[in-house]
């Protein structure tokens, strides 16, 4: 029998919502097309990057973000956007008294391509909507823009049907690090045993929950199951409609 509990915490994206590729702008690299939110920075490379064009820019974010991800892998430690922004700025050659505030007006402009290429399916919404009566609903998320998380939950009508938003750029630590989740836990006023943790990364949402005391139901999408190492999740699911069946 399942466990009685009376709060949900959610991953966001590939959890409650998913991203479409398709409706990121394209440019051409190479001969090829390619979808990436670089498309749309043309305008904003000209005007605080002269000289920079869209193709050297997006070599630079490229290697940015994978340094990024593999300082963040150890440390867990949660930068924001705009910091990737100044950094990749800075490889090209951004003038040094221009470069932080380009790299907020890019960032901006890069989000909201993101936020564009959101989709909250109508299953997902109808759970959420039948899940809000019986417990308390929370959002955890590992993401590098606070207020692009808050435009997405309000632009598809989550934000009013949940208790609390928890996003790693403003706690300044990502999953698997237990504080996210233990955030989460207070804000819906709720102990660790009373809480079930949804997510779709073994990683980062099953072993961050799993830190801070939370079962979890792990969307294992793709059906591969859960890696060799490491506490498997209490539930598994292949897509988040299946939750009604747990809760």
């Amino acid at each position: 029998m399942p466990r009685p509990y009376r709060g949900i915490l959610f991953d966001l994206f590939s959890t409650l919502i998913l991203f479409d590729r398709d409706r990121l702008p394209e440019m051409e690299i190479g001969g090829r097309r390619q979808r990436t939110t670089v498309a749309n920075l043309g305008s904003l490379l000209a005007r605080w990057a002269p000289g920079v064009s869209r193709e050297d820019f997006l070599q630079s974010i490229i290697t940015v973000s994978d340094e990024m991800a593999r300082a963040r892998r150890d440390d867990l430690v949660e930068l924001p956007s705009r910091e990737r922004f100044r950094r990749a700025l800075e490889r090209v050659g951004c003038d040094d008294g221009a470069r932080d505030e380009a790299a907020v007006h890019l960032s901006r402009a890069h989000m909201a391509a993101i936020a564009d290429a959101t989709v909250f399916p109508d299953t997902h919404a109808a759970l959420l909507a039948a899940l809000r009566s019986r417990y308390r609903i929370g959002v955890v998320s590992n993401f590098d823009d606070t207020a692009t998380a808050y435009d997405i939950l309000v632009r598809h009508g989550i934000l009013p049907q949940v208790d609390t938003v928890v996003v790693s750029e403003a706690i300044g630590l990502r999953k698997p690090h237990p504080a996210l989740v233990r955030v989460g836990l207070d804000g819906i006023g709720l102990a660790a045993h009373e809480v079930l943790f949804v997510g779709d990364t073994f990683a980062e949402d099953v072993a961050g929950a799993h830190a801070a005391g939370v079962d979890v139901a792990w969307i294992d999408a793709r059906g591969e199951g859960p890696p060799a190492l490491g506490r498997p999740a209490e539930y598994t699911i292949r897509a988040l409609p299946e939750l009604a069946s747990i809760v």
